[in-house]
C-alpha cells in the first residue's frame, strides 16, 4: 500500500472510513494510528507528498479515535469558532480513512508513535501536517536509526 508505504513492515489494521469510525470494532488496546486525508487529497512535504496528516498514540484506541472522531465532527460542522487543534481541523477539511496498529507485547504506544513519526520523517523530511513541532526533539535520536 503505497500510502502508507513507511510502514510497510508493521501490521496494521488497513485503511477504514473515518467518517464511519463508530461502526468499526476497535479494540480497546494500546497503540498508535495513523489519520489520512480522503480521495486524491496530498500534502506537500519537503520530499514528495503524502495524504497522511497526522500520527498519534494512546493507551486505548477505541477511546482515542472516538475522541477525534467527535471533535473532527464538531469542526467539520461548526465552521465558526472555536478553532479545534490541527488534526482535528485537518479531519474536518480532509479526514476520510484511519488505520491503527495495537503495541506489541513490551513495547508501548508511545514508543510505537515515535517509530512511526521517525519512519516518516525520514521518508519525508518532515512530521506529518498536523503533528507539533515539539516531537522533533522527542524523536531526533530515533530518525537516524530507522
Amino acid at each position: 500500500m503505497a500510502i502508507l508505504g513507511f510502514i510497510k513492515d508493521i501490521n496494521h489494521s488497513g485503511l477504514m472510513d473515518f467518517w464511519k469510525l463508530q461502526e468499526h470494532e476497535i479494540p480497546s488496546s494500546p497503540g498508535a494510528y495513523i489519520l489520512i486525508a480522503q480521495g486524491n487529497s496530498h500534502f506537500s512535504y519537503p520530499i514528495g507528498s503524502s495524504p497522511v496528516y497526522y500520527i498519534g498514540q494512546s493507551k486505548n484506541l477505541r477511546s482515542r479515535l472516538r475522541e477525534h472522531f467527535k471533535y473532527a465532527t464538531q469542526a467539520k460542522h461548526n465552521r465558526q469558532l472555536p478553532l479545534y487543534w490541527p488534526r482535528y481541523e485537518f479531519a474536518a477539511a480532509y479526514g476520510g480513512r484511519y488505520c491503527y496498529m495495537r503495541a506489541l507485547q513490551g513495547l508501548s504506544p508511545k514508543v510505537l508513535e515515535e517509530i512511526l513519526l521517525a519512519k516518516f520523517a525520514k521518508m519525508h523530511r518532515s512530521f506529518p501536517i498536523a503533528n507539533g513541532s515539539g516531537t522533533w526533539k522527542r524523536v531526533g535520536e530515533l530518525i537516524e536509526n530507522v
